[in-house]
Formats: structure tokens, sequence, C-alpha cells
């Protein structure tokens, strides 16, 4: 009991001190708990972006799914895949592989067709059939 009695009165000779570790206890549960949420939030994100492609999915792409800003002049230089080499690859996967689909994104640009263009800030996708069981679309 006289335990207590020391702690109350040390509390009331030092309220200040008290106020500051009660404060700093709060903002120390407050940090842990969203730093655990930003990283749930980020992990179910990224486990959603996989699911979307299914279990038995993989794509080959210039640039990787995901990297750092200065990355894209890295990966820039790299040849593009081109149709023929899709179609190389799909006549080697006949009968391992269910699909083998392509697509081609193009962002950003200016698309003309005879007298006609859209404005600069569209979004093309082309892609072959298989394209849409792989995606899930």
């Amino acid at each position: 009991m006289e335990i207590i009695i020391v702690a109350l009165n040390s509390l009331k000779a030092n309220k200040l001190r008290s106020l500051l570790t009660v404060l700093g206890i709060i903002v120390g549960i407050f940090s842990i708990i969203t730093i655990s949420t930003v990283v749930n939030m980020l992990q179910n994100s990224i486990e959603e972006g996989v699911a979307q492609l299914g279990q038995t999915t993989f794509q080959i792409q210039k640039y990787p799914a995901m990297m750092d800003r200065g990355d894209r002049a890295r990966f820039r230089n790299r040849k593009d895949i081109t149709i023929d080499q899709f179609y190389a690859l799909k006549e080697k996967l006949e009968g391992e592989a269910e699909a083998v689909g392509a697509e081609q994104w193009d962002f950003g640009k200016l698309f003309k067709y005879e007298n006609k263009e859209t404005n600069p800030n569209v979004q093309l996708v082309g892609c072959t059939p298989e394209a849409f069981p792989n995606n899930k679309w």
C-alpha cells in the first residue's frame, strides 16, 4: 500500500514528466498500429494483384512488374517483344499451356486514323483472345 502512495505522490510532484511519459507511450502505440496497418494494406494489395493472374499464369514483358523510379531508363533500352516471338512461343507451348496470350499497352499517346485523332492522354490496349482468360477479364 505504501508503494502506491509513493507512486501517486511522485505523479503529483512531477506532473509534466508524467504527462510527457504518457504522451510518449500513446504516440509509440499509435505508431506501431499505423505501421502495422500500412504493411497489411500493402500486403493485401500485392496479394490481390498476384491473385488476379491466377496460380498457373506467368507473364513475359519488357519492364518488370515492380520497379523503382530510376529503373525505367534502364529497361527502356531492352528490345520490344515482337508478335513473331509471341507466335513462336505459342507454337512451342502448344499442348503444354492452356492459353498463350499477347497484350500491347500504350499510354499517353496521340492516335490518328485517316483525318481523325484522339486526345493525347489516351490509353490503348490491344490483345489476342487468349489474353482474356489469362487476365481473368
